[in-house]
This record gives C-alpha cells, sequence and structure tokens, in this order.
C-alpha cells in the first residue's frame, strides 16, 4: 500500500493554498485512507464525510507564545506526551494543547471556496477514479483547516511550536502554517523510526512526512536510518534532523543479575496488529521450551483482549498486566527480553536486561549488535548465557542524553 500512497503523493508534490504547502498535511489524512484496511464502501464513506467536516479549532486561545501541542489514541502514549511536554516547560514556560481528533472539533458543513481550490489541483492529478475522489476528499479537509487557522490568526499568536508528531492528523495542518510563517517548529521521534524491509506500514509516515523545520530523534541510528531512506527514494528531506536523547528516559537501573542456571526468566513484548501472526509463532516457540524456563508476556496495549493471541499463550506463561513496561522491569526480575523491532524490546536495555530479537517471517528491521533467534534451540542458548546488550540502550534509543529543552531553547534565543 505504501507504494500507492507514495505515487498518489508524488501528483501532490507542487499543490499549494494561499502559499501553503498542501503535500505532507494532505498526505497525513491520504495515509488513513490508503492504509485503512476497511471496504472500499467504508473508505468512500470516510471519504465523503471529510469533504463536510469544518475544523473549529476550539481551543485556539490556548495556543500563545511558545507553544507545545500533541495528540495520541493509546493512555501509554498519552502519558509519554504529557511527560514531554511538562519537561520542556521546565527551562522555559510552554503552553501545553491537546489537538483533538479531526471529528470531535470540527462542525458539518460544506465550503464551496474550500471544495473549489481542491477541484483545480485535483483535475490536474492524472488518478483513476476512486482515488481522485480520495485525493479531493484530503485535499479539501486540508485546505478548510489552513483557511480557519487564517480566520483564527493562530500562528500570529505563536512564537514557537512544539508537536507530538507533525507528521500526522490532527498537529500536521497547524505545524505547516506555523512553518509557512517562519516559526520554530519542532516535531518529536515517539516511536522506533527505522527503515521498512519488506512491508511498509503507515508508520512509515512519521518521518516520510514531517511537517515541521526540525525532527528531533532519538540517537544516530535513527537519524542514519532516516537519511539512509530518503537516498533509497532519490528524495533530499525538508526537514533538518538533530539527535536529542531517547523521549522517556528511567530513572538510572542497576544490571540485571543472573538467576540460577535452572530458573531462567523470560519477558516477552509483543507488537501491535500488524505481527499478530508473527507473535503466535513466537509464542508456539516458547511453549516448546523446557519446563524449566519462567515465562511472563506483555500485550500490545491494542491486543490485550485478542483472542487468537491468548489461544496461543504457552500454559505454563504468566500474563504482565503492569500499567507500563518500566513498572514490569522494575518489579519483576528478569534474565532475557525477546520480541520484535519494537521500542519496547530495546527498553529492556535500559534496565540492565539483556535482549533478543525474534527473526520473524514480518521482520523489518536489520541492526548490527542485535541477539537474534529463529527456533527454541537458539533461544535456550541465548537464555542460559545472555549477550550483554546495554550497547543497543545508547546506539538505538540515544539513552546517554536528554538535549530536547537545550535545543529547543537554543533555537528560540
Amino acid at each position: 500500500m505504501y507504494s500507492l500512497y507514495a505515487q498518489t503523493k508524488e501528483k501532490l508534490r507542487f499543490a499549494t493554498y494561499r502559499g501553503y504547502d498542501l503535500c505532507n498535511p494532505t498526505a497525513a489524512v491520504l495515509a488513513h485512507l490508503l492504509f485503512d484496511k476497511r471496504s472500499t464502501r467504508k473508505k468512500i464513506r470516510s471519504a465523503f464525510k471529510l469533504i463536510r467536516l469544518t475544523p473549529r479549532y476550539r481551543h485556539h486561545d490556548q495556543l500563545k507564545d511558545d507553544a507545545y501541542i500533541w495528540h495520541c489514541d493509546r493512555d501509554d502514549q498519552t502519558k509519554l506526551a504529557l511527560s514531554i511536554g511538562n519537561r520542556l516547560g521546565e527551562k522555559q514556560p510552554r503552553n501545553i494543547s491537546y489537538m483533538p481528533a479531526l471529528k470531535e472539533d470540527a462542525s458539518k458543513s460544506l465550503d464551496w471556496r474550500a471544495m473549489y481550490a481542491a477541484w483545480r489541483i485535483t483535475r490536474r492529478c492524472s488518478l483513476p477514479l476512486l482515488l481522485q475522489l480520495y485525493v479531493f476528499s484530503a485535499l479539501c479537509h486540508s485546505i478548510k483547516h489552513f483557511r480557519a487557522i487564517d480566520r483564527l490568526q493562530i500562528p500570529q499568536q505563536l512564537t514557537s511550536l512544539v508537536s507530538f508528531n507533525s507528521a500526522n492528523i490532527p498537529e500536521c495542518f497547524l505545524v505547516a502554517a506555523c512553518r509557512h510563517h517562519g516559526l520554530p517548529t519542532y516535531s518529536l521521534q515517539h516511536g522506533l523510526y527505522h527503515r521498512y524491509r519488506g512491508e511498509q506500514p503507515i508508520d512509515i509516515i512519521n518521518y516520510e512526512n514531517v511537517t515541521a523545520s526540525t525532527l528531533l530523534v532519538w540517537s544516530e541510528f535513527c537519524r542514519a536510518e532516516i537519511a539512509a531512506f530518503h537516498r533509497e527514494i532519490d528524495r533530499t528531506p525538508d526537514y533538518r534532523i538533530q539527535i536529542a536523547g531517547y523521549i522517556d528516559p528511567p530513572a538510572p537501573q542497576p544490571g540485571s543479575r543472573p538467576s540460577p542456571s535452572a530458573h531462567k526468566h523470560l519477558l516477552c513484548v509483543l507488537p501491535g496488529k500488524r505481527y499478530v501472526a508473527d507473535s503466535i509463532q513466537l509464542l508456539h516457540l516458547l511453549a516448546s521450551l523446557p519446563a524449566h524456563y519462567r515465562l511472563t508476556v506483555r500485550l500490545h496495549p491494542l491486543l490485550a483482549k485478542d483472542a487468537a493471541l491468548m489461544a496461543a499463550l504457552p500454559p505454563s506463561a504468566s500474563l504482565d498486566d503492569s500499567p507500563t513496561l518500566a513498572h514490569a522491569l522494575r518489579a519483576g526480575h528478569y534474565d532475557l527480553a525477546v520480541g520484535f523491532n519494537t521500542t519496547s524490546l530495546f527498553e529492556a536495555t535500559l534496565f540492565g536486561v539483556p535482549c533478543a530479537l525474534y527473526q520473524a517471517h514480518g521482520l523489518n528491521l536489520i541492526a548490527e549488535g542485535i541477539p537474534s533467534f529463529l527456533n527454541a534451540e537458539e533461544l535456550a542458548q541465548l537464555a542460559d548465557a545472555p549477550i550483554d546488550t546495554r550497547q543497543l540502550a545508547d546506539y538505538i534509543l540515544g539513552a546517554s542524553c536528554f538535549r530536547y529543552a537545550e535545543i529547543i531553547s537554543a533555537a528560540e534565543t
């Protein structure tokens, strides 16, 4: 699906409205239509709804001076967004404002001027009829945002803007507008950013579709991965990349002490919906381990009640229900964390717990120095003699520094 998204986005590369660059904000809307796995009929209904939704920005009075905006759908991401927002305000006051979902902050009305402007751009794109509808609806909705932002004069109220994720809706429109008006704009990395080998999910827009002028990333590994991606598509990022360190550093933790050889305790951290089939295979692999290995499984928040995963749990495994992974790692002693190419797996290294990567069929991360396994025998060897992976905390997560406030304050003074 990414190839269709990229080809369609290319048609919008030079699209503008009143001087605003429409490409990336429109692409963010378009991505949610194209990557949607629902039926075509339901996606068409979503497209027509977008045409009618007119943004209100009812919290625009909070957007003043130096501001930080965020939007999250998950509780764990919400805690992270608020945590970094509060830390950004420690050195310099910063107004924190939640950006509601598109349908939560909009009225239902048609804007004929926005529709006409969207139609003029759409008709120049050589696309199949269905894609024309998706592009028209995404353009129409994006233009409505810029019209609302202009009407309320929001950029004129601000001196700088930090966004939790400027590449995605609903934050992308305001960030693009502020950047157009010459304000310092920043976007934060909130998950593991890397090139995708094989399937390219919607997550790729987090660094492919940045609307801010500066993207603050965790580590040199993430910066290099983003740069390599843009070289592969023969593009130069239209934003700066600066290394700011891990966004959610825990308090310093002592190294993990090995358990007696007969009682190794393994923590399995499972990813989201994209890897359900591979997760089931990993659970079956864990079930084939000898009985003396203790197993604890932590499910992704969005899959906590997934019937297929629950059915595949090894009979001897216990489920971790800690509010966060950090709580789980502090509360229980683990000899090895196993899982996929997710932030959760590498977070274990922050607590002195060695990690190992499951070489799943759908694995799309390749990085040097990460112990990996393909079967129960290889996993047992890693559990009995774990490889020290503490260096990954800095290499992948950038755990040795936290420079967000420093970088932003330096640019604003």
